[in-house]
């Protein structure tokens, strides 16, 4: 498994910007061309993952990295955005691997969460693997955050693996896909 600010030398570059969805006001743009709010999509991610501060250990790799470094990443992998005016709502890198598109630093504003918003970004991502070939979408969460494995499950995703982050003697991220064969309508919990 390549560690997430990684991504293969055989790996296409992404594809011109393309929306994919607007509903309610926010649109979800992949690969959008020209974005250069790199400051406003790292403080969106410090955002999101300031929930998680105390509860993961290692902590989050997102208070490490820099806008330069996330401007890196997109020129490697997809970038997925959701922004309602000019404001970012939400965003996800997409990395392909052989059969699978790996999510990863996935976050939502806080007053976009509930309202379907991180439901439509999962969609086109499965759009896109679906374009792409690919069999399934991955992603991996910490295993303290149980509410994260809750709302995947509740997309479709189940837990196939786990691992421990170097110097680490027990699991601390799991890692879930959801198959795109099928009907991939995602699974409601109860």
């Amino acid at each position: 498994m390549l560690p997430l600010n990684t991504s293969p030398a055989d790996t296409p570059a992404p594809a011109a910007a393309e929306a994919l969805a607007d509903d309610k006001g926010v649109k979800i743009t992949l690969n959008p061309e020209n974005f250069d709010d790199w400051p406003g999509l790292l403080g969106l991610l410090r955002h999101a993952f300031a929930r998680t501060v105390g509860r993961v250990d290692p902590p989050s790799t997102v208070y490490c990295c820099t806008a330069a470094d996330l401007a890196q990443r997109a020129a490697s992998e997809h970038l997925m955005i959701a922004i309602e005016g000019n404001r970012l709502a939400g965003c996800l890198f997409l990395k392909e691997q052989e059969n699978a598109l790996f999510l990863g630093r996935f976050a939502i504003q806080s007053d976009y969460m509930g309202g379907g918003l991180a439901r439509r970004m999962i969609s086109c991502a499965a759009t896109l693997a679906r374009q792409r070939g690919k069999s399934h979408l991955v992603l991996e969460t910490r295993t303290a955050l149980v509410e994260n494995q809750a709302k995947f499950r509740a997309l479709g995703f189940e837990i196939t693996g786990g691992r421990a982050h170097p110097g680490y003697h027990g699991i601390t991220t799991f890692r879930m896909a959801r198959r795109l064969d099928g009907d991939c309508q995602p699974h409601w919990s109860r």
